[in-house]
């Protein structure tokens, strides 16, 4: 994508007439295929997720059901030696009291229900005993007990057994969680650096690296409000192709991520190649306006644009604006506003623009910049608006690129979290 967008300028010198289509469909396709890799790399890594979810699963109730099974055996075990104890009291107890044998008796009872609560099949549970109990009654009971035992202790060796089974079934499955953990971080870390190539590819074929303009300093910065990317919905550009007439443009897409950076680079090629056959800003965003409302992908996207044309011998700066935020210039220590001069791109098919004209001084300033810097918010929520920025801009000191980052000091200290794409572009008349 790259090598071909290093290309899209000349072919749209070339064919300025079918400027955005070409442009536009060649990145969409690049774009729609990377897209559909995407999203199968992300199906793997999501199955890959779902695996390690439910083999991890099946190894704590593996380990559970083992331990519950060994926890069983043992509490039946407890209550046929209670159950002993008990019948052994009463088949001798000519020495105890009637409440002493009323005692038992309920003890006994409880011992044999709970033989019966833990017992898994019918020759475990607890025998019955009458209402009136005798000696012979309990010497029967204490033979049967005297079987359970055998069988309690019979079913607790194989319950340990297959605890041991059941323990080395888990920790294998364990294991296998932690390797289908080690995949699935080297398959996402190995996704991160993909994005992360993609997205390096994507600047160096979408940021601009702005041209040398005579007697014209220039400072830029872009900020995206997406962690780990410099790829958004803003831009800024400066060109020239005389060596004379220097263009500079700040544009602000609707949306955010790959499919506003999409847009972006079919505005800045666009741009460019209109400033090559007009010289007029005006005009160039008339043009435009129409170039975008018949390439639009969809209905409720738009542009924000200023786009201005300086004279580096004279100085003469004109300019149209498309809805875009105040411009702001710095003339001898004051600070004055350039409204926009017409609607935004996308929003009326057949906009008009006017052209504005200023005349810069040696060593006056232009800050251009998107809506992310006016509307940050500080910790209380408060926006910084048009008369905040001027305010920084007016205490500024240094050179257009000095200027470009103080600002974004400024900006960094007054709110935690960018939340929002950012353009800045400072430009400096220096003859």
């Amino acid at each position: 994508m790259a090598v071909f967008l290093r290309g899209a300028r000349r072919v749209l010198i070339r064919r300025p007439a079918l400027a955005g289509r070409p442009l536009r469909k060649r990145i969409i396709v690049e774009s729609g295929t990377r897209q559909d890799a995407v999203q199968s790399g992300t199906l793997f890594t999501l199955g890959l997720i779902a695996a390690l979810f439910l083999t991890f699963m099946w190894a704590l109730y593996l380990s559970k059901l083992a331990g519950n099974e060994v926890t069983n055996a043992f509490a039946y075990q407890s209550a046929v030696v209670s159950a002993q104890r008990d019948a052994d009291l009463l088949e001798n107890r000519q020495s105890a009291s009637p409440a002493q044998v009323r005692a038992y008796e309920k003890l006994l009872d409880t011992d044999l229900a709970h033989i019966d609560t833990f017992a898994t099949n019918p020759d475990e549970h607890a025998p019955r005993v009458g209402d009136r109990r005798t000696s012979d009654d309990y010497a029967r009971l204490d033979t049967a007990l005297n079987l359970l035992a055998d069988r309690g202790q019979r079913r607790f060796t194989a319950v340990a057994k297959r605890n041991v089974q059941l323990r080395n079934t888990s920790n294998a499955l364990f294991a296998l969680v932690a390797f289908l953990f080690v995949i699935a971080g080297a398959r996402m870390r190995y996704r991160l650096e993909r994005g992360r190539t993609l997205v390096e590819r994507l600047q160096h074929a979408f940021i601009s690296r702005p041209d040398d303009l005579p007697h014209v300093s220039i400072g830029g910065v872009l900020l995206s409000a997406t962690k780990g990317s410099s790829v958004g919905g803003d831009l800024f550009d400066v060109y020239t192709f005389d060596g004379r007439h220097g263009a500079l443009l700040v544009a602000d897409v609707s949306g955010k991520g790959i499919d506003a950076a999409v847009d972006t680079a079919f505005i800045k090629y666009s741009i460019r190649t209109l400033f090559v056959e007009h010289t007029d800003p005006a005009e160039v965003l008339t043009k435009f306006s129409h170039l975008y409302a018949s390439n639009a992908e969809a209905d409720s996207t738009f542009v924000v644009m200023f786009f201005a044309v300086v004279d580096t011998e004279t100085g003469v700066l004109r300019y149209a604006s498309a809805g875009h935020e105040p411009a702001w210039v710095r003339r001898n220590g004051k600070i004055e506003m350039l409204a926009p001069t017409g609607p935004l791109v996308g929003v009326m098919e057949d906009g008009e623009y006017e052209v504005g004209t200023i005349a810069l001084q040696p060593g006056d300033m232009l800050l251009l910049s998107t809506d992310g810097l006016t509307e940050s918010r500080d910790k209380r929520g408060e926006m910084l608006t048009a008369a905040g920025v001027g305010r920084w801009f007016s205490e500024s000191k240094g050179g257009a690129q000095e200027t470009a980052d103080e600002i974004v000091r400024r900006l960094r200290e007054r709110s935690r979290i960018i939340g929002d794409d950012l353009a800045i572009l400072v430009a400096r008349y220096d003859p």
